[in-house]
């Protein structure tokens, strides 16, 4: 059983990690490792953090770059596996240089680790000049990493060849050859696919190992094959269409020939709809990541007897993850209630909860006349929620005390809160449960709330939409709600005019609401337009779903004041 701690968690999505890094805790909190011996720096180099969040952790526990993990891997071992971006490498080899000469227990250096896992030339070149003497050197099996390069011709670039033959790396291809190169890696595999056909009994039987493993990803968390570029929709719909006689794992081999790398992906289809908050997009796809390696470790592993089988990676034994219990601090408008609206939907796609139920309520359906009653409706609120999210809006108005009540029941409610949480910790069904508030309030409100705040390790930050953003925003909405702009009024035209007409201040009291009054605002302008074209009798050439500049400019002008 894993035994990572909430900072090994957070290190998988990255952003509640620098909300987290601000507390006093954070330094004995970066030294902790789990059962596998990973320092959270090991986590966050595992899952391609950028610069920002490994410098939070090196500062907090500087001899984390130099511990070994218990197969006596580096963070920096732990980078290369993962193809960590190169500003993150490069700051790893910068706070740690010696780092590049040390072996784990296999007698791998980061180099032969990079080689082995499709590195990108340019993290193949840092590694080359922080220690040059890799290129020659062996593993414990006999591999230099240019062996282990070449183990994977189709995969590897002739840079990355090049530079570990100790030439210098080719001229960058152009588009073209790109696309030339994929056409004939993606043949190269449809003749291998083909070869497997045909084959013998053994690699037929290989074949049909892999396409179970492949029916199982589908039938139980179908969303982990578009990563692999296959759309789950269309394999159900091709299977559910075949006759009785047709063999499924044709189908399934025949879906898998015709993947593209355009599949449209549900949960990031929904994450797009996000303006902004990269913080929270990243976690969600933090845990996504963990939720497939969780998946994708099951559908390789039919019996226990083979774990040692399965890629070090997949071997150790890690329970689904599940989303933790989230804080939301913000000014209004910021998109707190939609994002956690939107989260129900996300987190049901990936299967971190049984249903889509988004369920917002506040302290007057909590809280009763008495202790009493306040138990029995936190109680009838959280069955309600059950298998979805349960927002709990201006959530601080629980530590406020009654006029009526020299005791406050909302005490009760926490109470009430805290224990079902604790007791149901290990219930797919109970819901999870988000905080919301201005970010002051809710700072203050946790302060005196030791235990809750317990239940709670994710805060995030929700700060106010620049003027980009909102341009952005408005061009969604009004795209949602069927209207066409011209072609001169950009998200960057808007904005413009926000920064012109519109104070800081005024923006942080409405943020997205901003656009809500612009679009109210634009209505009645494209209504004066309409009335102005019958009078004319030009109406036949009027477009009522068109905005224009001028629609635009004149609600800020008369309107936003």
């Amino acid at each position: 059983m894993s035994t990572d701690t909430i900072m090994h968690d957070l290190c998988k999505g990255f952003g509640a990690l620098l909300m987290r890094s601000k507390e006093p805790s954070f330094p004995e909190e970066a030294s902790r490792v789990n059962d596998r011996g990973n320092l959270p720096l090991h986590a966050a180099c595992s899952y391609q953090a950028s610069p920002d969040i490994l410098e939070a952790l090196i500062r907090a526990y500087p001899a984390g770059c130099s511990h070994p993990n218990s197969t006596g891997n580096l963070p920096i071992h732990q980078a290369c596996m993962w193809q960590i971006p190169s500003e993150s490498l490069e700051l790893l080899l910068h706070k740690y240089p010696a780092g590049a000469a040390v072996r784990n227990q296999y007698g791998s250096l980061p180099l032969h680790m990079a080689a082995s896992n499709q590195a990108s030339p340019e993290n193949i070149r840092l590694l080359i000049d922080a220690y040059p003497d890799a290129l020659h050197l062996q593993n414990d099996d006999g591999m230099t990493p240019l062996d282990l390069a070449l183990a994977d011709q189709e995969a590897v670039s002739d840079a990355v060849i090049a530079l570990l033959e100790g030439r210098p790396a080719p001229p960058e291809l152009t588009r073209r050859q790109k696309a030339e190169k994929y056409q004939e890696r993606a043949a190269a595999i449809e003749r291998k696919l083909a070869s497997l056909q045909n084959t013998g009994s053994r690699r037929d039987n290989d074949v049909k190992v892999v396409l179970a493993a492949v029916r199982r990803l589908a039938d139980r968390i179908p969303h982990a094959l578009y990563v692999a570029g296959v759309d789950p929709n269309q394999l159900e719909v091709a299977l559910s269409e075949a006759s009785p006689q047709s063999d499924p794992d044709i189908i399934l081999l025949e879906t898998i020939r015709k993947r593209g790398s355009g599949v449209r992906d549900r949960v990031e289809d929904l994450l797009g709809t996000i303006v902004g908050l990269e913080h929270i997009k990243s976690q969600v796809r933090g845990l996504r990541r963990s939720a497939e390696l969780s998946d994708l470790r099951t559908s390789l592993m039919p019996s226990k007897n083979l774990v040692h089988l399965l890629p070090p990676a997949l071997a150790q034994e890690t329970a689904r993850p599940a989303a933790s219990a989230m804080v939301f601090c913000g000014n209004p408008g910021t998109g707190k209630t939609a994002v956690a609206r939107l989260l129900a939907k996300v987190y049901h796609e990936l299967g971190v909860l049984r249903k889509p139920k988004f369920l917002e309520v506040e302290r007057m359906d909590l809280v009763g006349k008495d202790v009493e009653q306040t138990k029995l409706k936190t109680k009838e609120v959280l069955e309600e929620a059950a298998g979805g999210v349960l927002l709990i809006d201006e959530a601080y108005t629980l530590g406020m005390a009654s006029r009526r009540n020299k005791v406050d029941a909302g005490a009760s409610a926490m109470a009430e809160l805290v224990y079902a949480m604790q007791d149901n910790s290990n219930n797919p069904s109970f819901p999870l449960i988000i905080l919301a508030g201005f970010t002051l309030e809710m700072q203050a409100f946790l302060a005196f709330q030791p235990e809750l705040r317990k239940c709670f390790p994710a805060v995030y930050e929700f700060p106010d939409y620049s003027c980009a953003e909102l341009g952005q925003i408005f061009g969604d909405l009004a795209a949602s709600k069927g209207f066409d702009v011209e072609e001169s009024l950009t998200s960057s035209f808007i904005a413009g005019l926000l920064e012109r007409e519109t104070t800081p201040a005024w923006r942080s009291e409405r943020n997205g609401r901003v656009c809500e009054m612009l679009l109210t605002g634009v209505r009645t302008q494209v209504r004066k337009r309409m009335r102005v074209a019958q009078m004319e009798g030009t109406d036949d050439q009027f477009d009522p779903h068109l905005i224009l500049k001028e629609d635009v400019e004149n609600v800020m002008k008369s309107d936003f004041k």
